[in-house]
């Protein structure tokens, strides 16, 4: 498009619009500019000096101190432009126009003039909005929570738990994620390695992902855990408080699920037979850490909460999704282009989760949540989003319509809610008050050295490598004659690559059937 006299006469036929400005002289150079300025946050536009409001032509003279302030206005933007005026000759005088013109859906938007954003609505410029300022740089340069980056002058090594340090660094290399070199770190090289250390000090990620006893300093270290009489929160059958890092927390939650969600078995898409928790322990369990993950951690009066209802399962989390991102198209995207769509705010965590394997695949969270409950055949959840709070709402199945090819028939272990109210600190001892009887997983028949075998396996996928050398035996063949075999016969364990299971990478985790004695035996342990 060619900018001349011609195309301007044109536009002054027309009136002003959103993208269209006229201005008589220079005079109102900075009402200009912040039209300008507005445009370049929106869909882009031009403004014209030289043009009264009603269209007529009337041109103005340029001289050095015109050009000397069109240049000190230009200089006040911020972020700086990469905009030039361009003088037309008004024919017969020594007149000129002075054309401005702004290109739209600018990536370095938001601008602001002279220290201030503004917005193009219609013919008229105002100053933006703080809310919109926020979601505008959000949809430009994604959303980012700087919390976790800074340095708490306060914080030490030793209110971290560095065996735990050391124990996920060992997990990173475990998962070809770091190199063997970070084995020879100690707890000091390990946190800059993650980078969760600088030479000012510890970042507040540090006490997230490995703090221990964070009740004075970090109170948002904490998870709220209920079970619902009904479909109300109205009556509490078990109500917990439990305050960690984010390791911890993840047990808690988990163990939570398993304690009042029903194991049931299923044949849905399989020949053989498989206990499954009655909504899928992968999917609470990418919920958990999501929520966790992108939390807004600065908020220290503000928790994750699950609730547990009749009818459904809810974890909320402080915070937000990005602007213009709308879950459902999320992971329409993640499935369609098989790749990382995510926008983590809470990098560091995001990126330390990754390395040691606890998120298998970073930016693919909702498409495995679909797929867990696709794939057992129950309801996919939905979200909530305000300005506020996250919520993911899984719907929990009608056990008593569903039929052997769902959940319902020969349930292993059935939901008997707990009665009473707890303040837990994990890893310390607490007490249930007036507990009625309560799912117990660790009667479930099985020998002491699968029992064993679980505990070592937890939340990890580990090579039978591992197993035996983390087990002190000699004789992997042994070990897989006796223990793993049998494990995986009664469905205890199950393998990363099914349709493959001799596969040179493989890898051992617990079913659901396995997950439920390990988090019962982690509930034991607190009370003991």
């Amino acid at each position: 498009m060619t900018i001349d006299l011609d195309y301007i006469r044109r536009l002054a036929e027309n009136n002003e619009g959103v993208d269209v400005e006229f201005k008589e002289t220079t005079g109102q150079l900075d009402r200009g500019m912040e039209t300008l300025c507005g445009m370049l946050n929106g869909d882009g536009g031009i403004v014209v000096f030289g043009v009264k409001n009603s269209g007529k032509i009337v041109g103005q003279e340029i001289g050095d101190k015109t050009t000397r302030m069109i240049g000190e206005a230009l200089r006040r933007f911020e972020p700086s432009v990469e905009i030039q005026p361009r003088y037309i000759k008004f024919p017969d005088t020594d007149k000129y126009l002075i054309v401005f013109e702004s290109i739209g859906n600018n990536p370095s938007a938001p601008f602001a003039y002279d220290g201030r954003p503004y917005q193009r609505f219609d013919s008229v410029t105002s100053v933006m909005p703080l809310e919109k300022l926020i979601r505008l740089h959000e949809k430009r340069r994604g959303l980012k929570y700087w919390w976790e980056k800074e340095v708490n002058p306060q914080l030490k090594l030793s209110m971290l738990d560095e065996g735990l340090v050391l124990k996920m660094i060992y997990a990173a290399v475990n998962e070809n994620r770091l190199t063997g070199l970070a084995l020879r770190d100690d707890t000091v090289t390990a946190l800059r390695r993650l980078n969760l250390m600088t030479d000012e000090g510890l970042r507040n990620a540090a006490a997230i992902l490995f703090g221990k006893d964070m009740r004075q300093e970090y109170p948002q270290c904490s998870l709220r855990m209920a079970r619902f009489k009904g479909v109300k929160k109205v009556d509490f059958l078990d109500n917990q408080w439990v305050e960690g890092n984010i390791f911890e927390l993840m047990d808690a939650a988990m163990s939570f699920f398993f304690k009042h969600l029903s194991l049931t078995g299923t044949t849905h898409h399989r020949i053989r037979r498989k206990e499954e928790l009655e909504v899928p322990s992968n999917a609470l369990r990418e919920a958990c850490l999501n929520a966790f993950t992108h939390r807004a951690w600065q908020f220290d009066n503000l928790q994750v909460n699950i609730a547990i209802y009749d009818d459904r399962v809810e974890i909320e989390n402080p915070g937000r999704f990005p602007a213009d991102v709308n879950p459902n198209e999320l992971e329409r995207s993640e499935e369609e282009n098989k790749k990382n769509t995510s926008q983590p705010p809470n990098e560091i965590i995001a990126n330390v989760l990754y390395l040691t394997g606890t998120t298998e695949h970073w930016g693919r969270g909702l498409a495995l949540i679909y797929d867990e409950c696709d794939r057992i055949g129950v309801e996919r959840p939905r979200y909530l989003n305000d300005s506020h709070f996250v919520r993911i709402i899984f719907k929990r199945p009608d056990m008593s319509k569903w039929t052997h090819d769902g959940f319902a028939n020969d349930t292993v272990a059935t939901e008997n809610d707990t009665v009473g109210v707890s303040k837990d600190k994990v890893g310390v001892s607490s007490e249930r008050e007036n507990s009625s009887e309560q799912s117990d997983y660790t009667q479930i028949s099985c020998s002491p050295k699968i029992r064993e075998l679980i505990n070592i396996i937890g939340e990890s996928w580990l090579s039978a490598f591992d197993l035996t050398d983390k087990l002190g035996l000699k004789s992997r063949n042994s070990f897989v004659r006796n223990r793993l075999n049998p494990a995986l016969e009664q469905g205890y364990i199950e393998l990363m690559y099914p349709e493959s299971p001799k596969a040179p990478k493989q890898r051992y985790g617990l079913s659901d059937k396995g997950k439920a004695i390990y988090y019962a035996g982690l509930n034991s342990l607190k009370k003991e």
